[in-house]
């Protein structure tokens, strides 16, 4: 699970559709909002598909959340990415070398 250290701040309408709002991890607001939430990266790359109700966010429901990709991936990760790329020059490889004894 992700952490979450995001600070939201955040407005919203009567029907609780964000309308105004701050977030990052270390934020000061220079006006006031009327909620404040901590969050994690997920929610605030997505957060058109939240809402506040009984002041708690919620997400939308049968909305799809785009994945936060590491920012600092793993070896494992690192390793495995590698191996794809080096799969993908293979195959482009492949394509030019037979490309040039037709």
């Amino acid at each position: 699970m992700m952490k979450e250290n995001i600070q939201l701040y955040c407005d919203v309408d009567e029907t609780g559709k964000i309308i105004r709002l701050l977030s990052g991890e270390r934020v000061v607001p220079t006006s006031q909002f009327k909620y404040f939430f901590m969050i994690n990266r997920t929610i605030e790359l997505n957060l058109d598909k939240f809402y506040v109700e009984n002041s708690e966010l919620k997400q939308i429901e049968g909305t799809t959340l785009f994945e936060v990709v590491p920012e600092n991936p793993t070896a494992e990760q690192q390793l495995e990415d590698m191996k794809k790329r080096m799969e993908e020059m293979e195959e482009l490889l492949k394509l030019v070398t037979a490309s040039k004894e037709v």
